[in-house]
């Protein structure tokens, strides 16, 4: 995890208990949060990574997250995901 003024770069392979710690680390800084990038290469090791994402833009719909906003599109060991996000 690497933080840049606004932006906060995050790997697909974190742990659940990596998942847990950067739960509690970003909720109290959301509002000081513009993009949350996704590192290139990783492979997904938890839905519950996905779930929280999108639970951060529902929280804060202005937050860019790239990763799910273009629908997702990760080739690898899982083929292509599509993961929609319906309002």
């Amino acid at each position: 995890m690497q933080f840049d003024g606004d932006v906060l770069t995050i790997g697909l392979d974190m742990s659940m208990e990596e998942i847990r710690e950067f739960e509690q680390f970003i909720r109290p800084r959301l509002e000081y949060l513009d993009t949350i990038e996704i590192e290139e290469g990783g492979t997904l090791r938890s839905s519950s990574l996905l779930s929280l994402l999108v639970s951060l833009k529902r929280t804060r719909p202005e937050l860019k997250i790239p990763f799910l906003e273009r629908g997702m599109t990760t080739s690898g060991v899982y083929g292509t995901l599509h993961w929609m996000c319906h309002d």
